[in-house]
């Protein structure tokens, strides 16, 4: 319990035979008095490709991108998933990710992210202030639940 709140997360993945077609969290926040919150995120594969094609950029893949959404929603709950979700944004093989790297991401769980507010996130994780985060940042970034926070508009 953290802030008087406990969170529970819990995520369906939805195939249809090998194929990934829709990912859900839903996040069941209990308060010190009892109160409860529920909260849910659903992104499915034909929306995700939509979004992504009017994005008129280069964007992750379906599957990459729920490899890299897990740890994101799920916070330190996939702290093991950190790692590889990492590699696959530090597209350039920097040992960072960068602002337009998180940009590839971002804009589908926030989709009015500008690069300004993107930044501002960024350096709420970024001990260097080099504007970049690399993995230590980056894992600190995850399990402080901001990556969840984010999509859930309370940043």
């Amino acid at each position: 319990m953290s802030n008087g709140i406990d969170v529970r997360v819990d995520e369906t993945v939805i195939r249809q035979g090998d194929r990934l077609v829709e990912v859900d969290y839903i996040y069941t926040e209990t308060r010190e008095n009892g109160d409860q919150r529920n909260y849910q995120i659903t992104v499915k594969r034909s929306d995700y490709e939509r979004l992504a094609t009017s994005m008129n950029k280069s964007t992750l893949s379906f599957d990459k991108f729920a490899k890299v959404l897990r740890p994101f929603m799920m916070g330190k709950f996939a702290s093991e998933d950190i790692p590889a979700a990492f590699g696959l944004l530090d597209t350039d093989h920097s040992g960072t990710i960068d602002l337009g790297e998180l940009a590839i991401f971002m804009p589908v769980i926030m989709p009015n992210a500008s690069p300004y507010m993107l930044l501002h996130h960024i350096q709420k994780a970024d001990k260097n202030c080099d504007y970049k985060l690399n993995l230590e940042e980056f894992t600190s970034l995850v399990n402080q639940g901001i990556g969840r926070d984010i999509a859930l508009g309370r940043l």
